[in-house]
């Protein structure tokens, strides 16, 4: 580590050994000397040249050595490290542990040798040295946390809320309250381009600083863009007033870093408010489509019931087959119908629940013996089991039945030919965990994410109903207070789980 570009400050009264310090020092490469013969200009001195070490002297007219040590004392931050060497013709104890005390890092006597002070010199600037590089690098590990902290804060914020108002006035709020002094967002309308004055990004001077900010004190301001995974949305601009040090590239980056993240959030605050646009949308849709097509429905139910009370005779056989298939379509469509309601209430979070205490252990015979019909239709084994005692619970017992017929048809519809299904039930932790499994293909890990929302089938292909059942039965599930869940592996089958919260009286069934 080379020392000899460091500033030396020499203080003595005497010309003559302000010269032989010269002699020692300048052939060894120690060029950069500041020479001070009266005490009283040391301190003038010391602040404008910025010495590395001070060689002082320390009996001296007008003021002595341990005075002007006093005086460095206080003008040299409690983290920074100045090395101070004492010459003096004093050989006592006393003034050796005085000029210690009072902040000297060493003290060399009277006449001295060369080679000692050459020695002491090199020695406490390398020290120096050593210690600002240590100071530099703990500074630029705490500014790099800073930075990772308010980053980190930003990102809090702009993920908490999905509107862009109250997520970019938090931001704004965050960066001027620190980092800078003011900040400024400038959020284009959707489809346009950023209105903020001027297209300059990066660091601005003081001048520009005052066209970005308005009128101020400012010493310098930075323009990034909030530019996301698209195109700019907007403009980012932070200033700082001349109280504090202008913006350096490091901040520059910074403010890069948050323009994106800004970005990314007024992109995703608007895809968020564009889906919920079409769920409004959708939601109006289906309720008209539900609307309308009850009414035919209701029509070609009454006819068939006319048809059957027809006083000319009984139906012939084929006549009455027919009019059974023409019900079980009517039955099917109105069920998809009221699917389509249920899907729609659901995502409006208004799925209504008529709830009553029920005796859980009937209402589960109730539900097996509905669903039993659905499985062994088509040719599948269906096995039942769980406890016939179980607690009242306060549910809507048509709600209940209606989310275990949805698993219960949807195992079936995925369980291999002549495979089995099974509805089982039990309580566990204090609520009710009910379970359908079936022996199926099982499901992926990249479709469980997937599997519980409307509309949703895992081949597009697949035209065995619309994909609302899983979602119809979540909202059933979540609506009493429960959870539903799926485990499977992938040619294993599936199990599925939902819970009912836990008793609402002590009666069991």
């Amino acid at each position: 580590m080379d020392t000899t570009a460091c500033t030396i400050l020499l203080v003595d009264d005497e010309e003559a050994n302000l010269d032989l310090l010269e002699i020692v020092l300048k052939p060894k490469g120690y060029t950069s000397l500041v020479r001070v013969s009266d005490a009283r200009q040391a301190v003038a001195e010391f602040r404008r040249a910025k010495p590395d070490l001070v060689l002082l002297d320390l009996h001296m007219p007008h003021r002595t050595g341990f005075e002007v040590l006093t005086d460095l004392q206080a003008l040299v931050p409690d983290d920074e490290y100045l090395p101070v060497i004492v010459l003096t013709a004093d050989i006592t104890a006393e003034a050796r542990e005085r000029a210690l005390a009072s902040g000297a890092r060493d003290f060399v006597t009277k006449p001295f040798d060369r080679t000692e002070v050459l020695l002491r010199v090199r020695n406490l600037l390398h020290t120096r040295l050593l210690y600002g590089r240590e100071r530099r690098a703990r500074e630029a590990a705490e500014q790099a946390a800073a930075r990772d902290r308010l980053l980190a804060d930003a990102s809090r914020l702009l993920s908490a809320s999905f509107d862009n108002g109250t997520a970019l006035a938090q931001l704004r709020a965050l960066l001027a309250g620190g980092w800078g002094d003011m900040c400024v967002v400038d959020i284009s309308d959707e489809g346009a381009a950023p209105s903020s004055a001027g297209e300059q990004t990066g660091l601005i001077g003081r001048e520009d600083a005052r066209a970005a900010l308005g009128p101020g004190m400012w010493s310098s301001a930075l323009r990034v863009p909030l530019a996301g995974s698209g195109p700019s949305v907007g403009w980012l601009v932070v200033g700082r007033t001349v109280e504090n040090a202008p913006f350096t590239e490091d901040d520059l980056a910074l403010a890069v870093e948050l323009g994106r993240r800004a970005g990314l959030a007024v992109e995703n605050a608007r895809a968020f408010q564009a889906a919920q646009n079409a769920l409004a949308a959708r939601d109006q849709v289906l309720a008209v489509v539900a609307h309308d097509l009850r009414s035919p429905l209701t029509a070609v139910r009454f006819e068939v019931e006319m048809l059957r009370l027809d006083p000319v005779g009984p139906l012939a056989p084929e006549d009455a087959q027919t009019l059974g298939r023409v019900e079980q379509a009517v039955g099917r469509m109105d069920a998809l119908i009221q699917d389509l309601l249920d899907v729609s209430r659901a995502s409006r979070g208004v799925l209504a629940l008529d709830r009553r205490p029920l005796a859980m252990g009937l209402l589960m015979e109730e539900a097996a013996a509905t669903v039993r019909p659905l499985v062994e239709a088509q040719r599948l084994e269906f096995r039942v089991h769980g406890p016939a005692r179980l607690p009242v619970l306060q549910v809507d017992g048509a709600r209940v039945i209606q989310a275990i017929s949805n698993l219960v048809g949807n195992a079936a519809k995925f369980t291999r030919h002549q495979g089995r299904v099974t509805l089982g039930w039990e309580m566990v932790d204090g609520a009710l965990r009910i379970s359908v499994t079936d022996e199926g293909p099982g499901i992926g890990p990249e479709q469980v994410q997937h599997i519980f929302g409307a509309f949703w089938q895992a081949r597009h292909a697949d035209r065995r109903g619309l994909g609302l059942g899983l979602a119809i039965t979540r909202a059933i599930a979540e609506a009493h207070g429960g959870r539903i869940w799926v485990e499977s592996e992938p040619g294993h089958g599936a199990t599925f789980f939902f819970t009912l919260p836990g008793p609402a009286s002590a009666g069991e069934s």
